[in-house]
């Protein structure tokens, strides 16, 4: 099996990627469902963000408010800090259980934060998805409500688009041309099949 990480800023149209794979009859973790299920009121994730941030993150059904906890953490680097120190165990130990239970032989993973989160190694290769600029601010105001200061606050926190590609091993452009961001997937699929592909370099 050979465990591919697809990554890149919010806003960068990693999912459109995802599904696109996903049509192509190939598996694809998802590391924001994971984190959305181990927020959950019966999972390990809850109760330590509740210890951790306070009952204000939850709403009125006792459910971790995502945006009242993002609101927290995205604005302050310590907290974030502190809110990844609990959930990136627990998402990395379930990417592991997917992976174990697939007989791909091409395994895909969504991993938004896999740089910051120090889990590149755990991948043979890393695709990134990049967007202009403002392209990804528009996805960000018109997809997430989200202001220009809070969406430009969100960018901030993570690490750029250039770094990102620097350190993978496919670059992929989503402006929002799919079909030839398609052909684009397909391509390096098939070469990777046919090993017609140069040697994997990813920069340490």
């Amino acid at each position: 099996m050979i465990k591919i990480a697809i990554t890149g800023v919010i806003g960068s149209g990693k999912s459109t990627l995802s599904q696109c794979l996903r049509n192509l009859g190939y598996p694809v973790a998802d590391c924001d469902a994971i984190s959305h299920a181990i927020l959950q009121p019966d999972q390990a994730g809850y109760k330590a963000c509740v210890e951790a941030f306070g009952p204000a993150i939850l709403d009125d059904q006792g459910r971790i408010n995502r945006a009242a906890l993002g609101a927290i953490v995205f604005q302050d680097d310590a907290r974030r800090r502190q809110l990844e120190a609990i959930t990136h165990p627990l998402i990395q130990a379930e990417l592991n259980r997917q992976a174990k239970a697939s007989s791909s032989p091409l395994w895909f993973a969504e991993v938004p934060l896999l740089f910051e989160a120090g889990m590149e190694k755990q991948f043979d290769e890393i695709i990134t998805v990049t967007a202009p600029l403002e392209t990804i601010l528009q996805r960000l105001q018109q997809g997430r409500g989200l202001s220009p200061q809070q969406a430009r606050a969100r960018m901030a926190a993570q690490m750029s688009q250039e770094e990102k590609s620097r350190r993978s091993t496919l670059t992929i452009v989503n402006d929002g041309d799919i079909p030839a961001m398609q052909d684009q997937i397909q391509q390096w699929i098939k070469e990777k099949q046919d090993g017609t592909e140069s040697e994997r370099r990813i920069p340490q």
